[in-house]
């Protein structure tokens, strides 16, 4: 059996960004356990738009040599009709960003997979293939389908869909990133990002779109819900493992980001009753994205229309707009509202 102060299990965003902060923070005898290794782990993390706003740069303190252009708007397209969002940010190279974390968090990587985890002897237990491992304070790290979730917290996504990311051959040199909702998409949409030397990440839910030629295709699972415990005992959720994508936009990477961050504090302090409260009333977590998640997947043409109607005199979604929105379509005041601000807080 092998000792340490606190064990993440799993080399994500959210892990990785936990052990990096662990180091800031001055805690040390951290052990980090990842289940892939090589062009596997580089694949998978490349199956993803890669955009994050400014506002998450900014909170988890990354290194913005990882991107790769600034995007100024977000332009949703809804059959004729576009609607620009201002919101900046940044498409990042996520693989880069990884190996610098990995380099830079000075915690002990191990190449395993997890088989359980208990409680046991004032800590917790991870039992791999070929190894046991004893901590006193546990980060699941572990992503969609994360072991520690179902261990110790016993829930799991409300939402859970596999997502197709396509590099294809386009127009790279743009500072917008676009999204194109209709009834072929419910509750999704197909995105369509600037990518790097002369690429475009174009993805979907999986069965809603096809793309017959690409440069690189990958899977993943994109899972959230609205079930906010996060914290039990010495033992924590982050990231995906935690469902903190948003139901909207699914932006995912800040959350990752700085669930990871917010999590390495409370251990330095000795107390992670701090992450569970915020996690429990930050913005990005309001309950109100999941009810407009639930009222846009349901919507038929004839509905995508009319909600688009107040956008059609002026289609930048500016706060002015969207109280005219708001006033002139009521029924769909949630899902205007949590658009704008998802955009605002979220990605």
């Amino acid at each position: 059996m092998i000792p340490c102060n606190v064990l993440i299990i799993g080399s994500g965003l959210a892990g990785l960004s936990a052990a990096v902060r662990l180091k800031e923070c001055g805690v040390e005898d951290v052990v980090v356990l990842e289940r892939m290794s090589g062009t596997q782990y580089d694949h998978y993390h490349r199956t993803c738009g890669e955009a994050i706003s400014d506002r998450m740069i900014r909170l988890s303190g990354i290194d913005c040599s990882c991107e790769i252009r600034k995007i100024d708007s977000a332009v949703i397209t809804c059959g004729d009709v576009d609607i620009r969002v201002r919101s900046k940010g940044a498409i990042i190279d996520r693989v880069k960003l990884l190996s610098m974390m990995r380099e830079s968090c000075g915690a002990k990587m191990i190449q395993t997979s997890v088989k359980s985890v208990i409680e046991a002897d004032g800590g917790y237990l991870a039992v791999t293939k070929d190894e046991e491992y004893h901590c006193r304070y546990l980060i699941g790290a572990d992503g969609a389908f994360s072991v520690v979730r179902k261990s110790f917290f016993g829930y799991g996504p409300e939402v859970k869909m596999a997502a197709v990311n396509n590099l294809v051959k386009g127009n790279s040199d743009t500072s917008e990133i676009r999204f194109i909702v209709s009834p072929q998409y419910p509750g999704s949409y197909r995105w369509d990002f600037p990518s790097k030397d002369g690429l475009r990440s174009v993805g979907y839910i999986q069965g809603t779109d096809e793309v017959s030629e690409y440069a690189e295709r990958g899977i993943r699972f994109i899972v959230t819900g609205t079930n906010r415990n996060v914290v039990k005992g010495n033992c924590c959720i982050v990231g995906d493992a935690a469902l903190l994508a948003n139901p909207l936009c699914y932006g995912g990477i800040g959350a990752a980001l700085l669930s990871g961050r917010k999590a390495a504090e409370g251990i330095a302090k000795g107390d992670l009753t701090g992450y569970q409260r915020w996690v429990g009333k930050d913005l990005m977590f309001d309950p109100h994205y999941m009810k407009a998640y639930n009222t846009f997947k349901e919507w038929n043409q004839s509905e995508f229309d009319d909600a688009v109607v107040p956008f059609r005199k002026g289609s930048t979604m500016l706060l002015m707009r969207g109280a005219y929105a708001i006033l002139r379509r009521p029924k769909w005041a949630n899902v205007y509202t949590s658009i704008w601000m998802g955009f605002k807080h979220c990605w």
